[in-house]
């Protein structure tokens, strides 16, 4: 983009000293909407306050270690001048080059949520807000709602690895609702097909309960392979209400004909059951909870293969966190758990468990014993802050 009235301002960054050429040029620039060269002029004059040669811009590297961190401070605050700018003036994609190493998010969040995106720019979103990191739950819901439920859950096991465990659990969530709420309207059109009328307010299981005829001949009503993507996904969730939704997807599908209940991996075997079991005791019931810690242990403790094995011992130790029983959950880590894998990121560390349940003997014992010097450490920093 062009300055406007180019000789002019050339004439006026002209004059004065240096402070006046960098506050007259920057002025030229925003006017003019160039923020890319606005970040190039961030950086010339951090250089030239450095009393670094201007000629071209030098790398870290390439820097005296007494001027490294002012220069890095310097590019950090020129991507941040660049990347605000360009947000509020809606370039998000472009924000975003210059946000990214800031690890700045949230303006670009704020701008996200107050968009009502066309069909044309979709793509470019979803890229920024869910493949980027941007705003995983939001991207997730639009390529959800313009991809369909496929798509969004092969994406989804796709982007696992690089999610956070706060921004699956999001992702997650959208996806539930969304199955949930696509499975209980298929079940109401059916029973208003067979009845002439389906109540409003019944849930997916007060439908099925009350009406086995919607189930009785083998029918289904969701794709059963986004059925049990959906329930096994939604093992990360822990709040009530979409644990409860998860529940009655878990207990639909233990009504599909035995052909459609599709086998997970150990210790979801039986795909249905076992996960009907875990929501139910994350939802605290009592008879639940104990059959779900027999279960689980027992599945640890009899898994053979190594990544078998650790799914088990995860499932234990959070379904320990969940029904309150840290203690549990440290002794479970310190007999199952090998001594040299780490355990996803979904399971709590021994560290956490040791700060809920207070077993910090054991803690330390278990410290000792793998010679884990960090994990000692942690404990001790831990403690003096209680």
């Amino acid at each position: 983009m062009a300055l406007p009235d180019a000789n002019s301002s050339f004439d006026e960054i002209a004059a004065g000293d240096a402070a006046d050429v960098f506050a007259r040029a920057a002025r030229a620039l925003v006017a003019a909407g160039d923020f890319h060269r606005l970040f190039e002029l961030r950086l010339l004059e951090r250089q030239h306050e450095l009393g670094l040669p201007a000629g071209r811009r030098q790398s870290f590297d390439e820097v005296d270690e007494a001027v490294r961190e002012p220069l890095e401070r310097g590019y950090l605050a020129a991507c941040r001048e660049a990347g605000a700018l360009l947000a509020e003036a809606g370039r998000l994609r472009e924000a975003w080059v210059y946000l990214r190493p800031t690890g700045e998010k949230a303006l670009l969040r704020e701008k996200l949520a107050r968009l009502n995106p066309a069909e044309s720019e979709l793509d470019e979103l979803v890229e920024l807000a869910l493949f980027e990191g941007v705003d995983p739950e939001r991207g997730f819901a639009w390529l959800l709602g313009r991809s369909g439920t496929c798509n969004a859950i092969t994406t989804l096991d796709g982007l696992q690895p690089q999610l956070t465990p706060a921004d699956m659990r999001a992702c997650t969530a959208v996806l539930v609702r969304h199955v949930y709420g696509e499975l209980r309207g298929n079940l109401r059109g059916h029973l208003n097909r067979l009845t002439g009328e389906a109540p409003p307010d019944l849930s997916v299981r007060d439908l099925v309960a009350q009406y086995p005829q919607l189930t009785a001949e083998g029918d289904y009503h969701l794709d059963p392979s986004h059925l049990a993507s959906t329930v096994r996904n939604a093992r990360v969730l822990e709040e009530p209400a979409l644990v409860e939704k998860a529940l009655q997807l878990a207990e639909y599908g233990a009504h599909l004909p035995a052909d459609l209940q599709y086998p997970g991996e150990p210790p979801f075997e039986q795909l249905y059951e076992s996960h009907r079991l875990l929501f139910a005791a994350t939802l605290g019931r009592e008879q639940d909870v104990a059959a779900a810690r027999e279960f689980f242990a027992a599945e640890a403790r009899r898994a053979t293969s190594a990544p078998s094995g650790h799914v088990a011992l995860e499932t234990l130790l959070v379904l320990l966190m969940r029904v309150g029983d840290p203690a549990a959950a440290l002794d479970a880590y310190a007999e199952l758990a090998p001594a040299e894998v780490e355990l996803s990121p979904y399971a709590p560390t021994p560290l956490e468990l040791a700060m809920a349940s207070g077993e910090w003997e054991q803690y330390e014992q278990l410290c000792r014993s793998r010679n884990d010097v960090v994990g000692f450490a942690g404990g001790l920093l831990a403690r003096t802050k209680r």
